[in-house]
């Protein structure tokens, strides 16, 4: 028995110790990383700076070549702009692989917890409290990634058509002067949808209302906001009279209706779409649907690495005790169906 004893310790230990190199193996990448990733974004802001000072530059002199100086500045702005969208296409790449290094990390070091000593021979901890706190880990970086992807797209690009806007009435200014105001009319204008961009990424990013007035109105607005915004036609039908739901249950609705409207926005290449929230005594069923292009979900990649969205909403949804179904086929559109019981799910936060 001593000898068994022995054997199995020895077993554990060195499962322990793989573990452990594992983890140191794991630590260094994640620190590689994370020191490539700040090199890159001091580079990504220099030439940010370059270019953004190129643009402003003045001056109209001819070459040698008999270009003029715009031309060639305007030449340099452009490669510039290629060189940022390809530095930031690896940023994104970058973090995506540290966030994934990160959550394997978190894995390995609470696995060779689990094999060090004494607690290689206690009852394993519970499957599904680690499958929680990785879907909340994956959760949280798509959201990370979601807000990225939103703010190269959204506040960062008008900002970039800003500085040409700048740059064209700058030119025109010196060529023909009386159509400045013209020019400048239209950078107003292109402010202007600028501030309705940075606000709806606000509202997008907290949105108050859920605490404020409740699930409903928030998404009447939402979706008001979101067919006025993209010139969408999206239908809403909330029927969730007397429902009372946990603030972790809306965030959750919220964010699937945000998330599936936005992939409807970018893929779906229709103008409709409809959203219905409808409640009983016993189950909540959100659905998402749309008659656009549709696609296959087997095939899909990012349904396993997070980039769409879809394995976003299924993390989030696992956190509350809900379901999501996804039902598409090229040609055929998409629907996108959440289902929770009316009990509340363990771990959820009341609503006072």
């Amino acid at each position: 028995m001593d000898d068994l004893a022995s054997r199995l310790s020895r077993i554990a230990d060195a499962c322990a110790g793989d573990l452990e190199n594992i983890e140191a193996a794991l630590a260094r990448a994640d620190e590689e990383l994370t020191s490539l990733i700040a090199r890159t974004v001091r580079e990504r802001d220099r030439l940010q700076g370059f270019v953004e000072e190129f643009a402003l530059m003045g001056g109209a002199d001819a070459f040698p070549t008999g270009r003029r100086r715009s031309d060639t500045r305007m030449d340099g702005i452009v490669a510039g702009r290629q060189a940022l969208e390809e530095i930031d296409h690896s940023l994104r790449r970058a973090t995506a692989l540290r966030a994934n290094v990160d959550l394997g990390l978190q894995v390995i070091k609470r696995c060779a917890e689990q094999l060090r000593g004494e607690n290689a021979f206690e009852n394993p901890f519970d499957a599904d409290d680690l499958r929680l706190q990785l879907a909340m880990n994956t959760a949280r970086e798509d959201e990370r990634r979601r807000l990225a992807r939103e703010i190269h797209d959204g506040p960062a690009q008008v900002l970039a058509n800003a500085i040409f806007g700048v740059e064209i009435a700058e030119q025109v200014s010196r060529r023909s002067p009386e159509n400045v105001v013209d020019e400048l009319k239209g950078l107003r204008a292109l402010l202007r949808d600028g501030v309705a961009e940075v606000r709806r990424f606000m509202f997008d990013l907290q949105p108050t209302m859920l605490a404020d007035q409740g699930l409903v109105p928030t998404l009447q607005r939402y979706v008001a906001d979101f067919n006025r915004f993209f010139g969408k036609q999206v239908e809403l039908d909330l029927r969730m009279s007397g429902t009372q739901l946990s603030p972790d249950r809306e965030l959750t609705i919220f964010r699937t209706v945000q998330e599936a409207l936005q992939n409807f926005q970018k893929h779906a290449k229709v103008d409709q779409a409809s959203v219905s929230l409808l409640s009983d005594h016993d189950q909540l069923e959100l659905v998402v649907r749309d008659s656009g292009k549709g696609f296959q979900p087997d095939a899909v990649q990012t349904f396993q690495s997070g980039g769409s969205g879809l394995k976003g909403m299924r993390d989030r949804a696992s956190l509350i005790g809900a379901d999501i179904m996804v039902v598409s086929a090229p040609g055929k559109g998409t629907e996108i169906r959440l289902a929770l019981a009316r009990r509340p799910h363990a771990g959820e936060r009341e609503r006072a």
